[in-house]
Parts: structure tokens; sequence; C-alpha cells
């Protein structure tokens, strides 16, 4: 079955938190366009802040690592769990045991699946918002432009 994802990752600084920033990182996109690809494949769009949250996207056969996504594929359905890390967790002040479940998706169905997290790097705190799209057997260039079948927001109050 064609399974195409694409993650939308939004990289951002305590300089673009609040107020201005936040009304900024609002109007990005939750989707882009899919690229002329044979499934599976995986398509990564990043926008960061220090380019202005202009989106560069690549490409990548196959399915995403099984350290990013769990996918199971049986009985024409396919399961979807993105992974996460239990120290985010615990830096976002979340219980691992409110995660919601996996999704369990049909043919020509479509996710979207949102979570977000507060890092540490060398140059202090920085933050990011993961959008994993999927598309399960339903892949048109614009698939994810429309609204899912099924949606799931993680994120939480950083």
């Amino acid at each position: 079955m064609d399974i195409a994802v694409q993650w939308v990752r939004v990289y951002w600084t305590k300089a673009s938190r609040g107020g201005p920033g936040a009304v900024r990182r609002s109007v990005l996109p939750e989707a882009f366009p899919l690229p002329e690809a044979e499934p599976p494949f995986v398509h990564e769009v990043r926008m960061l802040e220090r380019n202005g949250f202009s989106p560069s996207a690549t490409v990548t056969s196959g399915h995403p690592p099984k350290s990013q996504v769990e996918m199971t594929e049986a009985d024409s359905c396919l399961r979807v769990l993105p992974v996460r890390d239990a120290p985010e967790w615990a830096s976002n002040g979340l219980d691992v045991a409110w995660r919601p479940a996996a999704v369990t998706m049909r043919p020509r169905q479509t996710l979207r699946w949102q979570i977000n997290h507060r890092l540490t790097a060398e140059g202090g705190w920085y933050y990011r918002l993961d959008t994993l799209n999927v598309s399960y057997g339903n892949r048109t260039t614009e698939v994810f432009i429309r609204p899912p079948t099924h949606r799931v927001d993680e994120r939480s109050l950083l």
C-alpha cells in the first residue's frame, strides 16, 4: 500500500517565543504539497527561526526510522504512533502515561499528529514543533493540504 510521510518541523528560540514571534509562527503551514516520489518515502520540511522560517525540504526513500515513528501494517490497516523519549516528556512536565493511543488508519485516510518540544543545546533553550502527516493509500500531491481524517494534538504549554 502507498504510504507517504511528511514531517513539518519548526525550530525557534526564546527570541520569537512570545508576542510577534508567536503570531508569525501561528501562520506557518502545517503541511506542504508532496513531491513526485515513489512510495514509501519521507518528505521532511524544516523551518528555522534563523532563516526567517523559510521552508527547506528533503525527500528520503523508505519509511521513517522506528526511533521516530512506529508504523505497523496489518489486515489492510496502518497503526501509527510517533515515538517520544521520556526525557523530553520530563522536561515538558508531562507524564508519559497520558500519551494518546496509536491511531489506526484505513486505506485512503490521512493523519496529522502535532507534538512540541522544549530542548537544550549549547546556546540554551530552543523549541520545536513537529507535525507528522501520514497518508495511507491516498497519495496525491495535495493530500496533506486538505483537512486530515485523523488529528491528534499532543502540544503542551511550553
